[in-house]
């Protein structure tokens, strides 16, 4: 069993109520609360990690409360070897170790105590009659809260209710099409462009109420317009997110990677604490702020995408010793194929004199030169020679030297990406080859494409987009992180 760094000490404000000469004592009501609300900590931390091991590590019968809800009942403790904690709550410890064997990212570590919080303000208002916007706290969901408090927004409603209208409005349809629409809500209202009072004259609230007016499904797309919504979450006009970025946060490229057709949300985000929601064509929810893409609503849970840090992940898996576009090139082509619902699978090799020949079959393998013609009849290509063929319309040229449409479509044709660390193609929409040892390695795992991704990470860095949405990176035949 891990050792937490810090020993776990009981808070001073909740203790067991057992009395050993009271043997028919019956546990008071509180027990029975705080029992229903560990449950429903460890659905909200399974909700946001689902691959995570969650495991109680001591339980009290019953617990003697003061009902004193101005001070904290939950404590988090790192364990010794960095990969998980152990959280203290109303005299309950939790175990928590992700899925993977790497230690938790500094977003996921956040992400885990806000959801500590959440609940332990939630459990404090049923209580506390004087706690702050406590019955606001039971009017949206668990989820769509954290995803606030996570993002720390200048007011926590505006946030889920905006959330509530998207989810309401993707159960609808506008002349038998799937809805899509969004909207930027304000962190600041200085230096906007034409912003005037006037504006809010007769201003309806952005929340779910919305969606039962038929022609609010079609004002905006999510993509190219969204709603303006103020700080008082009144919905104040559409605006062109394009224009609306570069003139309020500049044209400078993005700092972090960002799918092609949502750069201009992340740009929208970079300053003032605005935050832009959006209900996709793809039927998915997806929040930008402080210049990144850092939620997903899909498969009906929450996914917090941490692209820098994962990006930062990949692009020391790929090195500075060869071509220093490669790292961003092929993320960003999976951001891209990722949006489309494309899968696709891309290979990075570290030798690729001693890979090529494991791990791509001959005839998939671009030579510099050769002639297609068949000499047996020249007019009809045998199967070898016509897989060969296609070979021809990237034969020579690096990554850096094809556009980025052009690695994305060559990216969507069944089979792997193959390329070495200076961008040099070797093959596309090949089958890998898997040897017998990554057939046992991958034996838990489903799915062609994840197999191959798990059996090609042992000859460098990998990256999967699967036709739902979701990228994974492997390396040395393990998963380090999805998103």
């Amino acid at each position: 069993m891990r050792e937490p760094i810090a020993s776990v000490q009981e808070p001073d404000h909740f203790h067991a109520a057992s009395d050993p000469a009271r043997p028919d004592r019956q546990p008071p009501p509180i027990s029975r609360v705080v029992g229903v609300y560990q449950m429903v900590l460890r659905r909200a931390l399974e909700h946001f990690f689902p691959d995570a091991r969650l495991e109680f590590l001591g339980d009290r019968s019953f617990i003697d409360w003061d009902l004193s809800s101005d001070e904290t009942y939950y404590r988090l403790h790192e364990y010794s070897d960095g990969v998980g904690v152990e959280i203290e709550w109303l005299g309950s410890r939790l175990s928590f170790l992700p899925g993977t064997a790497s230690p938790l990212l500094a977003t996921e570590r956040r992400m885990i105590e806000v959801v500590v919080r959440a609940i332990d303000i939630r459990f404090r208002g049923l209580f506390n009659q004087e706690l702050a916007h406590r019955f606001d706290r039971f009017h949206y969901p668990n989820e769509d809260l954290i995803v606030a408090d996570y993002l720390d927004t200048v007011d926590s409603y505006r946030l889920p209710a905006a959330i509530e209208a998207l989810r309401v409005a993707a159960l609808s349809t506008y002349e038998n099409r799937r809805v899509s629409t969004g909207a930027l809500l304000l962190g600041t209202e200085d230096q906007i462009p034409g912003l005037i009072p006037g504006d809010r004259k007769g201003a309806p609230m952005f929340n779910a109420r919305l969606t039962g007016i038929k022609g609010f499904h079609r004002l905006c797309d999510g993509v190219r317009t969204v709603f303006l919504v103020d700080r008082q979450g009144d919905l104040i006009r559409m605006i062109d997110i394009a224009s609306w970025a570069n003139e309020v946060q500049g044209t400078e490229p993005l700092e972090h990677p960002c799918p092609r057709v949502y750069v201009s949300h992340a740009k929208a985000t970079r300053a003032g604490g605005h935050v832009v929601a959006v209900l996709t064509p793809a039927q998915e929810i997806k929040v930008f702020a402080r210049g990144t893409m850092m939620f997903s609503y899909s498969d009906a849970r929450w996914r917090l995408l941490d692209i820098p840090s994962k990006f930062a992940v990949w692009k020391e898996a790929i090195g500075t010793t060869g071509w220093p576009g490669l790292a961003d090139t092929l993320f960003e082509a999976a951001l891209n194929l990722g949006e489309a619902r494309t899968g696709a699978l891309f290979v990075v090799l570290r030798d690729p004199e001693e890979s090529v020949p494991e791990l791509i079959a001959p005839v998939d393998q671009i030579a510099a030169e050769e002639a297609f013609d068949d000499p047996e009849d020249p007019e009809n290509l045998s199967p070898r020679h016509a897989k060969r063929a296609l070979h021809h319309v990237v034969r020579g040229r690096k990554l850096s030297e094809i556009a980025p449409a052009v690695l994305e479509s060559i990216a969507s044709l069944d089979g792997a990406v193959v390329v070495d660390q200076n961008g040099r193609l070797l093959t596309f929409g090949a089958i890998l080859r898997i040897a017998p040892e990554a057939l046992e390695l991958g034996r838990a795992f489903q799915g062609a494409r994840t197999l191959a991704g798990q059996a090609a990470s042992l000859h460098g860095p990998v990256l999967k987009v699967s036709e739902d949405g979701y990228l994974t990176m492997f390396l040395k035949g393990r998963r380090l992180w999805e998103l």
